[in-house]
């Protein structure tokens, strides 16, 4: 199944680059939790919660946009770096930076979303590191 888990992960991130919102939100739980590690430790709750998390994240930004650079296995977890590009909504300034989300599953579906910037914290959120 962990295989799997990663196929689903990465339809979703397929979906969502082709700008299907719908589709990337039937891979997710309706009970999901949103977890944003930085800057403030925010917890969200469902779907809406979900996109509200996106809408805060990426507010002062035109532009935006992530990229899915390496899929990690971690059995009832995927770890995935990713490259956000964006630009400053004010400032016009280009911002790029690489981050890091664990899917943890549950079935077919995203129960959890966690966001990282420190590798390290997202290596030890998918039970790849102690």
């Amino acid at each position: 199944m962990s295989q799997e888990n990663v196929e689903i992960v990465r339809g979703g991130f397929d979906a969502f680059q082709e700008g299907n919102l719908s589709q990337m939100l039937d891979l997710m739980a309706d009970d999901l939790v949103t977890y944003r590690a930085d800057p403030d430790g925010a917890t969200y709750h469902g779907k809406e919660g979900f996109l509200r998390a996106t809408a805060d994240w990426t507010e002062d930004f035109s532009e935006w946009s992530v990229i899915p650079e390496e899929f990690i296995n971690a059995g009832d977890r995927v770890l995935v770096r990713v490259r956000q590009m964006a630009r400053g909504e004010a400032s016009g300034i280009p911002v790029e930076g690489e981050f890091w989300f664990v899917f943890e599953m549950s079935g077919r579906r995203v129960a959890k979303l966690s966001f990282y910037v420190r590798p390290g914290e997202a290596l030890e959120a998918a039970g790849l590191r102690d």
